[in-house]
């Protein structure tokens, strides 16, 4: 009587039962530990003094139930037909229960889930987080942010390294700076001159500001599209699908029609049932029934997944595989990448014998590699697919083919920059499974002259009806200097909230704040304009053209 009750999450949990939890446990309590309980009280008494002068009555452990993400596991699980979960609801267990019931059971009715949870997904973390060590983890770090703010730049630090690209070791010696995705170290920017090193929890150092890193993405930038960059995208996800189902299989999943000449690498969208775009991908056509799916390195566990779930017992034999690993992939992309690549192959890589969305193998000092004419900076260009054993052999070539053209190299976080320009979209961000490819302005990535798939019947009625919203590109007008988009900031009309910005960034060539907002189909109008609500203050934008940087893709075709 007249006690209170104080709890939380301790910023360094214990991980127990790392292999499992004993079906004996039932939902038995531990014996307190009052190390652990300590780190919480600190907090308590800064909030309620008097409690350093009480005394604890009771003091109760409980586990519970964390993922490496700390957000739940739902929905169906591939290879186990029928199968449903909804586990790992660690924070949300009570708060959360009757809302996910709801879900849980319309999705099993109706075959997809009511709305985007695609963060939620059982199906997200596949066989890649099956170390259990390394799940632990990354689990004990994730639970920290419970309580302690996470900035959009900052990179987890536990378990790092995880997994490394075969040409690791040569990023390494050029100045590196390393951020984490899916596992992979994965490069961000360069620091010529300067030790590599992985970014952690950076931006705590300095703010919600302009990043100390822009100069060195200008530079990336401009090198992209004036010369040639060399980028590592190893952890690119890649699946092999072979087999008599392999094209009707692929059929079904995609909004594109697959059955292209062998050679064609196809810019496509998994969709679902209502429409919506389920992934965002290049489907490559190897053989009369050999296929490879690329598809970003935070994704190859849905997608594979995904693929594994729509195979259909009518289907002639199929065989789908993670090859994401047995292949190393260096994008080269810029104006002079023909020169570069021309020194180092002897296969006609010229325009008419090798063009834009084509892919076929080249020979490279006796190696054969899958050339993949495709760039999602804009720019000329291909990805190498290169055996993972002669990786760094093919790394050391471009590098010393490269010197003569200036060529820089790349990380990830240029490519947001280069995309914006160019009008390309980001999964999970601009486009969702909420969203269809009529309202992204991906269209022409639909094919409803196909047979049935996934999503036709309701794309052929929104075509026909028109869609009811559109995904604008905006630009600022009141100021041509950088400014901090991050995505999620609220849009105005007339005083009122109409949208949220999806994703934005500065655009180093055309010298604008682009940002990207679904507006409703009456005010999609180029030269409309609307307030942003911006970290830094309320700021104007107005509709543009959607592609500011090469809009007809000539340089992509030469």
């Amino acid at each position: 009587q007249g006690g209170l009750v104080i709890g939380g999450y301790e910023p360094k949990p214990l991980p127990r039962w790392i292999d499992g939890t004993p079906w004996e446990h039932g939902s038995k309590s531990f014996p307190g530990d009052f190390d652990q309980f300590e780190m919480l009280l600190e907090g308590a008494i800064r909030r309620i003094p008097f409690l350093d002068q009480a005394g604890i009555i009771t003091l109760v452990r409980h586990p519970g139930a964390y993922t490496p993400d700390c957000q739940p596991l739902l929905g169906p699980m591939p290879g186990a037909k029928g199968f449903w979960m909804m586990a790992g609801m660690s924070l949300n267990g009570y708060g959360g229960a009757g809302g996910m019931g709801k879900l849980m059971a319309e999705w099993i009715i109706e075959g997809e889930a009511p709305m985007d949870i695609y963060g939620y997904r059982a199906t997200r973390f596949g066989n890649y987080y099956s170390d259990f060590s390394y799940a632990a983890e990354r689990t004990v770090e994730s639970v920290k942010y419970y309580y302690r703010l996470k900035f959009p730049h900052d990179e987890p630090e536990t378990a790092r390294p995880h997994r490394t690209s075969p040409v690791h070791y040569r990023l390494m010696e050029n100045g590196a700076v390393f951020g984490e995705k899916f596992g992979w170290e994965r490069v961000n920017y360069f620091e010529p001159g300067k030790d590599w090193r992985r970014m952690g929890e950076d931006q705590r150092k300095w703010g919600w500001s302009k990043p100390p890193f822009f100069e060195r993405l200008r530079k990336e930038h401009i090198a992209t599209r004036e010369r040639v960059t060399l980028f590592d995208l190893t952890s690119f996800g890649k699946i092999e699908v072979k087999g008599p189902g392999a094209l009707p299989l692929l059929q079904r999943l995609t909004s594109s029609n697959m059955d292209k000449p062998v050679g064609s690498a196809m810019y496509t969208q998994f969709v679902n049932s209502r429409g919506g775009i389920e992934s965002d991908l290049t489907v490559t056509r190897l053989g009369g029934d050999y296929f490879w799916v690329i598809t970003g390195s935070g994704f190859i566990a849905n997608d594979l997944a995904r693929i594994r779930m729509y195979v259909d017992e009518k289907d002639s034999e199929v065989s789908i595989r993670d090859i994401t690993e047995e292949y190393a992939c260096l994008a080269l992309w810029g104006p002079k990448a023909r020169d570069v690549l021309k020194k180092i192959t002897d296969s006609d890589i010229s325009n008419e014998a090798h063009p834009y969305l084509m892919t076929k193998p080249i020979t490279i000092h006796g190696v054969e590699v899958l050339a993949q004419r495709v760039s999602y900076a804009g720019e000329l260009g291909w990805e190498l697919y290169i055996p993972t054993n002669r990786a760094t052999m093919i790394w050391d070539m471009l590098i010393e083919a490269g010197k003569e053209f200036e060529m820089e190299l790349g990380g990830y976080k240029v490519l947001d920059s280069l995309r914006l320009e160019k009008g390309f979209k980001y999964f999970t961000a601009d486009i969702t499974p909420s969203e269809t490819p009529y309202e992204a302005g991906l269209g022409f990535c639909v094919d409803l002259g196909k047979d049935d798939f996934l999503g036709k019947e309701v794309l052929a009625k929104q075509k026909a009806e028109g869609a009811k919203r559109k995904l604008c590109t905006m630009i600022l007008t009141d100021t041509n200097e950088f400014v901090q988009i991050y995505g999620g900031e609220a849009v105005h009309h007339e005083g009122k909230v109409i949208s949220r910005v999806r994703s934005g960034g500065y655009g180093f060539t055309v010298e604008k704040n682009i940002l990207y907002a679904y507006l409703p189909i009456e005010l999609a109008k180029k030269g409309n304009r609307f307030t942003i609500e911006l970290i830094e203050g309320n700021r104007e934008a107005e509709v543009t053209a959607s592609v500011l940087y090469d809009p007809k893709g000539e340089k992509l075709r030469v």
